[in-house]
């Protein structure tokens, strides 16, 4: 085998490793531009097979030199169409443009019968500008290191220059082989420094997508976690978002594994083990429990998660959100006490007036009966019986308060005004029961306000808080901007509320009060949802605060 053939042999074994490492990398990832970088490279491996080998006599044939130009050009254009997809910029047009124009030039020098120099001249030019210009498009657009852009820009010049070469040497015989030897190195240069830059690329792509994930993770308002479980139980990842659920930081939660179930609420716990034992069930069933912050609140977390099992069946990992639910278990609590509310409205209206009718007859006769001189040896039972039906009523008349088709008559008014045209009456129940009050009223803009409603709503409150302090204390009694809301509360000095109580208020019918009737409050939460007002309680062993926070006029509209 003579030093020719070696070069031409050399030549196309190169361009058939190029073509099935394309072939793979297609194969794998599917990229277009790899689909046009093959094809190319598949091109010039049929024109390497059958007129670089001899096998046809091109350079003497008008047939075979239109078929070496046109598997050029087409090479190149195909090249350059990938080239393009790759930096993510459209082709231009006038590629088209030149590359007719080469084909024409080319086929006139054909047909002209001039020397192999000059047809060999259009299609080789045009071949050595796209590379010289393909490796100042890889300068200045590629987003790799500056030591991979130099080596691909640097080869693709070369090989533009030895391209140019070509028609000058193309008869010159010592030189020939060397040419395609040289064109065989050149172009394994190029694939390989192609297919770094591609890998460089795809690293670079990957590490900005891990970046956005990060960023996304980092910056979400959910908890996102990891946590191994198998062989030893820690925190692979979680997210900062966890100091603004739970008050604690990641760090406290890489440095102690069990933190998370430390801080669920103890009638909770039981729940988490048992999802941690089984977690695939959240997928459809996301686990909700509470948590314990770090200032001592609690809130409501919903969580879901996705195990990872090994090949054995063990759970190595669990990966999750968790979620702060504590506004939505909020509405939920409103909404259903909204909806016992509107049950015991129903009822009011259907039943209250049916019971009063027969009430207010009896009570009618026992009166008479105790005007009669030979009853009065029972009058103290009848009196007895007459209070007791008063305080019937007086249950039935709070009751049909609770009346879901009621409305309140909403005006204009001073909040402040209402208050203290009530304040003597409030006063003296106060010193009868051997309790201070104080009044605290800061300045705040009128509101749309039902005036008999709220002095029943105050009075309600206040005779509540009163009750709390059997043993006397103060209770204060304040009116103050907040947040642009006009709020106001009334606080009491007593031991405050019990557990069971705190959860349900609003509850109809439930109090500790051993001649109450448990329609107080559910009063004051069905007038408070007639005025778009929300109640919020504070309660402790050093009292009880209800905050009753309205909307302004102005922005509510």
């Amino acid at each position: 085998m003579d030093f020719f053939t070696a070069s031409i042999l050399g030549t196309i074994i190169g361009t058939i490793l190029m073509i099935l490492i394309y072939t793979y990398l297609y194969v794998v990832y599917r990229e277009r531009y790899i689909g046009h970088w093959l094809l190319g490279w598949l091109i010039l491996f049929l024109r390497g097979v059958f007129l670089d080998s001899g096998i046809f006599d091109w350079t003497n044939s008008v047939t075979g030199f239109t078929c070496f130009q046109v598997l050029i050009i087409m090479a190149i254009l195909i090249y350059v169409w990938g080239i393009y997809i790759f930096i993510g910029k459209p082709i231009k047009i006038w590629w088209i443009y030149a590359a007719l124009g080469t084909s024409v030039l080319s086929f006139i020098f054909t047909i002209m019968d001039l020397p192999i120099t000059y047809k060999l001249f259009p299609p080789a030019w045009f071949g050595g500008i796209t590379a010289i210009w393909l490796g100042i498009i890889f300068m200045r657009h590629l987003k790799v290191s500056k030591v991979s852009k130099q080596i691909l820009a640097f080869a693709y010049t070369l090989w533009g220059m030895h391209s140019l070469d070509m028609p000058f040497f193309i008869d010159v015989s010592w030189f020939v082989p060397w040419g395609y030897l040289i064109d065989c190195i050149l172009r394994l240069i190029v694939a390989l420094c192609t297919l770094v830059v591609y890998f460089e690329n795809i690293r670079l792509d990957l590490v900005q997508k891990e970046a956005q994930y990060r960023l996304l993770a980092e910056n979400a308002i959910d908890i996102i976690y990891r946590y191994r479980v198998s062989p030893e139980a820690y925190f692979e990842y979680i997210s900062p978002s966890v100091l603004a659920v739970t008050g604690y930081t990641p760090e406290e939660y890489y440095s102690d594994p069990r933190l998370m179930l430390h801080l669920t609420h103890p009638d909770d716990v039981s729940q988490l083990c048992n999802f941690l034992q089984n977690p695939s069930c959240s997928r459809s069933f996301p686990l909700a429990f509470r948590l314990t912050r770090k200032d001592q609140s609690t809130i409501w977390v919903e969580q879901t998660g996705v195990p990872f099992y090994a090949e054995d069946g063990t759970m190595l990992a669990l990966e999750g959100i968790i979620r702060d639910i504590t506004f939505r278990k909020k509405m939920e609590y409103i909404a259903s006490r909204a909806d016992r509310m509107n049950t015991v409205g129903e009822m009011a209206a259907s039943v209250a007036h049916e019971i009063r009718n027969p009430l207010t007859t009896v009570r009618g006769y026992l009166q008479l009966l105790l005007s009669k001189k030979e009853f009065d040896r029972y009058r103290d039972n009848f009196e007895l019986m007459i209070d007791e039906l008063d305080r019937t009523n007086t249950i039935i008349r709070e009751y049909l308060c609770l009346a879901k088709d009621k409305r309140a008559d909403l005006k204009i008014c001073s909040l402040n005004k209402i208050i203290e045209s009530l304040f003597p009456l409030i006063q003296a129940d106060a010193v009868a029961s051997k309790i201070a009050v104080s009044l605290d009223l800061s300045e705040i803009p009128e509101l749309q306000l039902d005036e008999n409603e709220i002095r029943q709503l105050l009075l309600n409150l206040v005779r509540n808080g009163l009750e709390a302090m059997p043993s006397g204390g103060c209770l204060n009694i304040r009116t103050f901007w907040d947040n642009d809301k006009a709020v106001l509360s009334v606080s009491d000095h007593g031991p405050g509320m019990p557990e069971y109580i705190f959860n349900n208020l609003g509850t109809p019918f439930l109090t500790t009060k051993d001649n109450g009737t448990g329609l107080g409050l559910p009063m004051c939460y069905r007038i408070a949802n007639r005025h778009q007002a929300d109640i919020d309680v504070k309660t402790s062993e050093s009292g009880t605060t209800f905050y009753i926070r309205f909307n302004h006029p102005l922005a509510s509209n």
